[in-house]
């Protein structure tokens, strides 16, 4: 990392700028190999994703360095959208997220399960439990479901994704949101309508509006595990 011009403002970032330029050196040191493997895993490849994080908890530090680094992106854009927690925050959660990743019990869609526990985390330490309840925005709810869209690498080479549309099904099958919840946040994060739209449209305000999404959508990030598994 050069650090030229890097303002005080900037500092939380200049853990990235670090991760980089190790990362770096490790290819030009180590060859391609963990270029291809880094890049598998930030595709979601859950082959890959359970040998290296299989590895990680039997003490190889590179294996954990390359799940770190493939989630590296991810945090970015996490804490990109984070007023309260700074990327460094998110690097170090997902460092302990790693650690202890139930590979056992959840074998597959381990790339979103590792961002979505690195949320829980954060957000955890951030809040405290029972604390202030959070206005999750529009793009929260893609934090939640953030790249599960994206075509991945299955043990069959099958893609799969989790869209908005399968979250909030998952949800309701779980009874985490009753119908009118759903059908509100099908309106809002869907069909894409504003909140004064989906006010008119559901006979509200947009203000209640906002406060039943952000009601719906806690409940939805307080039991990401389990949405992740049923969607």
């Amino acid at each position: 990392m050069t650090g030229s011009g890097t303002s005080v403002g900037e500092a939380p970032w200049r853990i990235v700028d670090r991760l980089n330029a190790d990362w770096q050196e490790i290819l030009e040191s180590d060859g391609s190999g963990q270029g291809v493997l880094v890049s598998r895993a930030s595709r979601g490849c859950d082959v890959t994703l359970h040998a290296l994080l299989s590895a990680a908890q039997h003490g190889d530090a590179m294996a954990a360095r390359t799940v770190l680094q493939s989630m590296l992106g991810r945090l970015v854009q996490m804490a990109s959208r984070d007023r309260r927690s700074p990327v460094d925050v998110y690097v170090a959660a997902a460092w302990c997220v790693l650690a202890r990743y139930p590979l056992r019990a959840r074998p597959v869609r381990i790339a979103a399960n590792l961002a979505l526990d690195t949320l829980k985390a954060v957000r955890q330490e951030a809040y405290g439990r029972g604390g202030a309840t959070l206005w999750l925005a529009g793009v929260e709810l893609e934090q939640l479901v953030e790249q599960e869209a994206q075509r991945r690498e299955l043990d069959h080479g099958v893609a799969a994704g989790l869209d908005a549309v399968s979250l909030i099904e998952a949800g309701r099958r779980l009874r985490l949101l009753d119908e009118p919840s759903g059908l509100l946040l099908e309106t809002v994060y869907v069909r894409g309508l504003s909140g004064a739209e989906a006010a008119r449209r559901h006979g509200s305000t947009a203000g209640s509006v906002r406060v039943r999404c952000s009601r719906a959508l806690q409940v939805l990030a307080d039991h990401a595990d389990e949405l992740a598994g049923a969607a």
